[in-house]
């Protein structure tokens, strides 16, 4: 999968309108779904809605939705090994609305084996997930819990394209979904020595225990949230708040 192909796209989308006929043509173009029958329920399904403006055009509805009222879900993953050769151990997640709690997600998923290592990072033996959903059924429950939210996570890419990849083999598809990096909005809003997950927590007081799925999730909700009162007032919808930390973060690089 080329996460930079669909970067392009989505790109072009959080600018401006388009007709739906490109837009179906431009997915259509993508390997992982030439072979779908592509509308804009089949796309939503994937994790991106769009508004249909007059004369056919397609706007993406995180273009005009107020972060208040936007649903953010932060999402962590404890895996095997990496995203090559693992598999995903456990998902847990948790949906805020205007910094509110309003859902939550948990699963461990059956494996066959896990490295010592793992489970002594993790604490997560065999004996635990021996009784556990198998993976097709965990990602089935967390793509309708997921849904179109924005999905966030401490170094997004890595939960974004496991998670990602795993649907796809599976035969459920993509994610499409919007996405933002708890790491580099923490780097556009917070200063310090480093940006790994323990260490804002340190720095912001935030107790949880350290590599569980929900609990690292909730972890990272608490930075997200403590980050966006930290924006300038004038960043009021979810692709400006995209943007901004996107362009800050550049700049603080720079």
């Amino acid at each position: 999968m080329s996460l930079q192909q669909i970067d392009k796209i989505i790109s072009i989308l959080s600018k401006e309108s388009r007709p739906y006929e490109w837009v179906m043509a431009e997915f259509g173009k993508l390997e992982e779904l030439s072979h779908l029958d592509l509308d804009l329920e089949t796309l939503e399904l994937m994790g991106l809605s769009f508004k249909i403006k007059q004369n056919n055009l397609l706007s993406l509805k995180t273009r005009t939705n107020q972060i208040k009222n936007e649903i953010f879900c932060i999402v962590d993953i404890e895996s095997t090994a990496g995203i090559k050769s693992g598999q995903i151990l456990e998902i847990g997640a948790v949906k805020i609305q205007n910094s509110k709690e309003i859902d939550r997600f948990e699963s461990l998923i059956k494996v066959d084996e896990i490295p010592e290592n793992i489970t002594e990072l993790t604490g997560i033996s065999l004996d635990m997930v021996k009784n556990a959903p198998s993976l097709a059924k965990v990602l089935n429950d967390f793509r309708l819990f997921l849904k179109d939210s924005i999905f966030i996570a401490h170094n997004v890419r890595f939960d974004y394209n496991f998670i990602s990849k795993a649907l796809s083999e599976n035969d459920f598809g993509i994610l499409l979904n919007r996405r933002i990096c708890t790491i580099e909005f923490a780097q556009c809003c917070i200063q310090s020595p480093r940006y790994k997950l323990d260490t804002l927590k340190e720095l912001l007081g935030i107790q949880s225990t350290h590599h569980r799925a929900l609990s690292d999730a909730l972890a990272a909700g608490e930075i997200f949230k403590y980050c966006l009162g930290k924006l300038p007032h004038h960043i009021k919808t979810t692709e400006e708040l995209i943007e901004f930390i996107k362009t800050s973060r550049l700049k603080k690089i720079s």
